[in-house]
Protein backbone atom coordinates (compact mmCIF):
# COMPACT_ATOMS: atom_id res chain seq x y z
CA UNK A 1 0.00 0.00 0.00
CA UNK A 2 1.00 3.72 -0.71
CA UNK A 3 -0.12 7.16 0.34
CA UNK A 4 -1.60 9.18 -1.93
CA UNK A 5 -2.40 13.15 -1.86
CA UNK A 6 -5.24 13.50 -4.25
CA UNK A 7 -7.25 17.21 -5.21
CA UNK A 8 -10.44 16.72 -6.14
CA UNK A 9 -12.83 19.03 -7.99
CA UNK A 10 -16.76 18.80 -7.40
CA UNK A 11 -18.98 20.67 -9.51
CA UNK A 12 -22.53 21.12 -8.21
CA UNK A 13 -25.50 21.49 -10.69
CA UNK A 14 -28.05 23.00 -9.02
CA UNK A 15 -31.60 21.68 -9.99
CA UNK A 16 -33.73 24.54 -11.40
CA UNK A 17 -36.76 22.90 -10.26
CA UNK A 18 -35.41 22.91 -6.86
CA UNK A 19 -33.79 26.25 -6.90
CA UNK A 20 -37.76 27.60 -7.15
CA UNK A 21 -38.99 25.31 -4.35
CA UNK A 22 -37.25 25.43 -1.91
CA UNK A 23 -35.63 29.22 -2.45
CA UNK A 24 -32.54 28.52 -2.75
CA UNK A 25 -30.31 31.73 -2.62
CA UNK A 26 -28.44 32.75 -5.57
CA UNK A 27 -25.39 32.88 -3.76
CA UNK A 28 -25.51 29.33 -3.31
CA UNK A 29 -22.13 27.27 -4.17
CA UNK A 30 -21.16 26.06 -7.78
CA UNK A 31 -18.58 23.70 -6.95
CA UNK A 32 -15.64 23.11 -4.36
CA UNK A 33 -11.84 21.87 -4.08
CA UNK A 34 -10.41 19.51 -1.27
CA UNK A 35 -7.44 17.49 -0.39
CA UNK A 36 -7.42 14.06 0.76
CA UNK A 37 -4.64 11.44 1.56
CA UNK A 38 -5.39 7.87 1.20
CA UNK A 39 -3.82 4.53 0.98
CA UNK A 40 -4.34 2.12 -2.17
CA UNK A 41 -2.16 -0.01 -4.26
CA UNK A 42 -2.63 2.49 -7.15
CA UNK A 43 -2.96 5.64 -8.24
CA UNK A 44 -5.65 4.49 -10.00
CA UNK A 45 -7.54 2.99 -7.40
CA UNK A 46 -6.45 5.82 -5.16
CA UNK A 47 -9.04 7.56 -7.32
CA UNK A 48 -11.77 5.46 -7.21
CA UNK A 49 -11.46 5.43 -3.70
CA UNK A 50 -11.25 9.14 -2.96
CA UNK A 51 -14.12 9.64 -5.48
CA UNK A 52 -16.06 7.40 -3.90
CA UNK A 53 -15.45 8.67 0.10
CA UNK A 54 -15.80 12.27 -1.13
CA UNK A 55 -19.49 11.95 -2.64
CA UNK A 56 -20.50 9.73 0.64
CA UNK A 57 -19.08 12.26 2.78
CA UNK A 58 -21.58 15.22 0.98
CA UNK A 59 -24.59 12.40 0.52
CA UNK A 60 -24.28 11.75 4.53
CA UNK A 61 -23.44 15.14 5.69
CA UNK A 62 -25.94 17.24 3.58
CA UNK A 63 -29.46 17.58 2.68
CA UNK A 64 -29.10 18.28 -0.90
CA UNK A 65 -29.06 14.60 -2.02
CA UNK A 66 -32.10 13.88 -0.17
CA UNK A 67 -34.02 16.40 -1.98
CA UNK A 68 -32.24 15.88 -4.56
CA UNK A 69 -31.45 18.97 -5.16
CA UNK A 70 -28.37 18.80 -7.01
CA UNK A 71 -25.87 16.87 -9.09
CA UNK A 72 -22.48 16.46 -8.03
CA UNK A 73 -19.43 15.22 -10.57
CA UNK A 74 -16.24 15.09 -8.83
CA UNK A 75 -13.02 14.86 -10.66
CA UNK A 76 -9.27 13.79 -9.66
CA UNK A 77 -7.17 17.69 -10.39
CA UNK A 78 -3.86 16.63 -9.07
CA UNK A 79 -2.44 13.14 -7.80
CA UNK A 80 0.82 12.31 -6.11
CA UNK A 81 2.48 10.16 -4.03
CA UNK A 82 2.45 11.36 -0.45
CA UNK A 83 4.84 10.21 2.69
CA UNK A 84 3.52 7.44 4.19
CA UNK A 85 2.84 9.02 7.63
CA UNK A 86 0.37 11.47 5.96
CA UNK A 87 -1.86 9.07 5.43
CA UNK A 88 -2.18 7.84 9.19
CA UNK A 89 -2.83 11.93 10.22
CA UNK A 90 -5.81 13.27 10.92
CA UNK A 91 -8.01 13.76 8.26
CA UNK A 92 -9.25 17.35 7.30
CA UNK A 93 -12.64 16.99 5.46
CA UNK A 94 -12.56 20.52 4.77
CA UNK A 95 -13.18 21.75 1.38
CA UNK A 96 -12.80 25.38 -0.20
CA UNK A 97 -16.43 26.44 -2.12
CA UNK A 98 -16.88 28.92 -4.91
CA UNK A 99 -19.87 30.65 -6.58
Amino acid sequence: MRCFRLLVHGVLNWSPQAVEKWSIPETRPSGFYCTRHIFARSAEEAAEKVIADVRSYYEDTTDWFINELLEMSLEVQDLNRAPFYKGLCKQDLGATFYN
